[in-house]
């Protein structure tokens, strides 16, 4: 499976300090490898707020490839590092859904690889 990697810091302070983002690609490592999965992409928004998809370039890069098929699956180490609203966790959820890719956020479990992970996604969705 070829896995781009998504991490977010929402102030410049944090993006300088690294803090936020050190544990938020360890975890993302950590989870790549007990998958044996390869890594395509690592892409990070550094001093971007998660309220809404727009203006954050390295998450349009990264759902650009995955409409291109460069990669099977975003992985994030948080839910709110991808989104903090429902609506846009849900539209990117249901893009997956139709063009074939895979969300995995693994601080609340989902994993759209799996049929678990699935509803997982459909159920946090919806909540």
């Amino acid at each position: 499976m070829r896995a781009i990697t998504y991490a977010r810091v929402s102030t410049d302070d944090q993006a300088d300090s690294g803090a936020g983002l050190d544990a938020q690609q360890a975890a993302i490592a950590a989870a790549i490898a007990h998958r044996g999965w390869e890594v395509v992409a690592e892409l990070v928004d550094e001093g971007r707020s998660g309220s809404t998809l727009n203006g954050r370039p390295a998450l349009a890069e990264a759902l650009g490839m995955l409409e291109r098929s460069e990669a099977d699956a975003l992985i994030v180490a948080k839910l709110d590092r991808l989104s903090r609203s429902v609506l846009d966790f849900a539209n990117i959820t249901e893009l997956a859904r139709r063009k074939g890719w895979a969300v995995v956020a693994l601080d609340v479990d989902v994993d759209m690889t799996t049929p678990t992970g699935e509803l997982t996604a459909n159920v946090t969705s919806a909540v």
